[in-house]
């Protein structure tokens, strides 16, 4: 695995036999807990300037610019796409990604609502089926890039089911606006 799979600008050699998306209900969610975390940490930001020496005023300081991250990273990660192809299973953005490349695979784990990509060197990857748009599509997809993969008929195991990031993500999403919000909220109160 790579963090960096091709050149900024070149895309990849050959054609992608499919590309998915996160849901568009989690993306919508990420862009809208942006945006709000961005109003409110820049109006919490000005209020704790102006009260620079009052109580808190250095929290104030910090916890918009953790807001900022937190959704930032959420958004990011949300508008991430994953692209199957000949050559392996590639995950990120057009010019930034994370690749297991067909030669560092192990296997493919497909189950009914999971696939675990297993990798000879490094952790697996387990893309559950709440997180990607047109999951469904992604079994004839593995099995026409030619990639190693095995079908099993039940769901899948609990460690693969914890680590998909989708339901946790989302709810920290949230509890970063409610972080925002309640920093503006004390910042106001100064």
């Amino acid at each position: 695995m790579s963090a960096v799979d091709a050149p900024p600008g070149i895309s990849f050699a050959g054609r992608a036999v499919g590309e998915f998306a996160a849901k568009k209900r989690p993306r919508r969610l990420a862009g809208r807990v942006f945006w709000m975390v961005l109003v409110t940490s820049v109006a919490t930001g000005i209020l704790a300037v102006r009260r620079v020496y009052g109580p808190h005023a250095d929290v104030l300081m910090v916890v918009p610019l953790v807001c900022i991250s937190v959704a930032g990273v959420g958004l990011a990660v949300r508008r991430a796409r994953l692209r199957i192809d000949a050559g392996g299973i590639r995950w990120g953005w057009n010019d930034i990604g994370f690749r297991v490349g067909k030669d560092k695979m192990q296997g493919i784990d497909i189950y009914r609502d999971a696939i675990a990509v297993r990798q000879t060197r490094g952790s697996t990857w387990y893309l559950s089926g709440h997180d990607w748009d047109g999951f469904e599509r992604m079994v004839p997809v593995l099995a026409h890039s030619g990639l190693p993969t095995k079908q099993h008929d039940t769901r899948a195991p609990l460690a693969a089911r914890l680590q998909s990031y989708g339901i946790v993500l989302d709810l920290m999403l949230v509890a970063d606006v409610v972080g925002s919000v309640f920093a503006l909220g004390v910042a106001m109160g100064l």
